[in-house]
């Protein structure tokens, strides 16, 4: 099982490509030169610098904690924890449904944000769940990125199918992977790219996976046309109530309603093919 480096190095690989050196890394971020320095000797970095490199790399800033294995802070988490299972029921009518991505995705752009509660005195973040604490490993790195879409073991394993054209897997194999017991291989790496709003070459750099010339595989598939909405529409589910991603799942079985008729028969149960182990 080999553990990921450092965050410094981390952060070096995503500046790098983007022509960003130590010292126009620490100008355009605000910081002192030594800090940043620092960082890329080992030192843990402060989260307002996670928070500010983020927009820099542009990559979200909350995946700027999962990278440096930080936990995200509550006003960057996903909005509503309980909503994570619900996501998993969008599955079918983002691979299958004609258009239906781009209509879901103007859908969810139309909610509004409700606001966290206020309290007085935030309570301290809680731990994780036992089964979501992961080495620090690439899939330790990718299930976290997952988990900080909403994403559970389960709604991961229907998109690894039907947007990044994987292989169908089941869930449990997705947590193997999280816990470095089952092997990600470059095919698998690049099928979470395709839905996690994450460049391919950023998530190859941060892994040490190579993915110059590499497809996803799965019985011949490919990835889907709409995966790249699809990743941005599943990001946009993340600041979601429960009640609202509800709303979005009545949506997405409306127009399914309206569209059976242009559903290949074998798909209108919305249960193609059975998992590998």
């Amino acid at each position: 099982m080999r553990e990921l480096p450092a965050f410094g190095v981390q952060l070096m690989r995503l500046a790098e490509p983007r022509g960003i050196d130590l010292g126009s890394l620490a100008g355009r971020v605000d910081v002192a030169q030594s800090e940043i320095a620092s960082v890329l000797d080992g030192a843990e970095p402060d989260p307002s610098l996670l928070r500010r490199l983020g927009p820099l790399l542009g990559l979200h800033r909350s995946d700027l904690f999962v990278i440096a294995n930080r936990q995200v802070p509550d006003d960057l988490a996903p909005r509503d924890a309980t909503a994570g299972g619900g996501i998993g029921w969008l599955a079918w009518s983002l691979m299958y449904l004609p258009r239906a991505v781009p209509e879901l995705h103007r859908f969810v752009r139309s909610l509004p944000r409700e606001p966290r509660p206020v309290v007085a005195r935030p309570p301290e973040p809680p731990a994780l769940p036992a089964y979501q604490q992961y080495p620090n490993t690439a899939g330790g790195l990718v299930l976290r990125l997952l988990h900080n879409r909403n994403l559970t073991w389960t709604a991961s394993a229907k998109f690894l199918f039907g947007l990044g054209g994987g292989p169908m897997l089941s869930a449990s194999t997705i947590g193997l992977i999280g816990r470095a017991r089952k092997a990600l291989t470059p095919e698998l790496l690049a099928g979470f790219a395709a839905f996690l709003d994450i460049s391919a070459d950023d998530l190859g750099a941060l892994t040490g996976i190579d993915l110059i010339g590499v497809e996803p595989t799965g019985v011949g598939r490919s990835v889907h046309p709409d995966a790249a909405e699809a990743a941005a529409l599943i990001w946009s589910v993340r600041s979601l109530t429960a009640a609202q991603l509800q709303q979005v799942n009545d949506r997405a079985h409306a127009i399914r309603h309206d569209r059976a008729d242009e559903l290949r028969p074998e798909l209108r149960c919305g249960c193609p093919g059975r998992a590998e182990a």
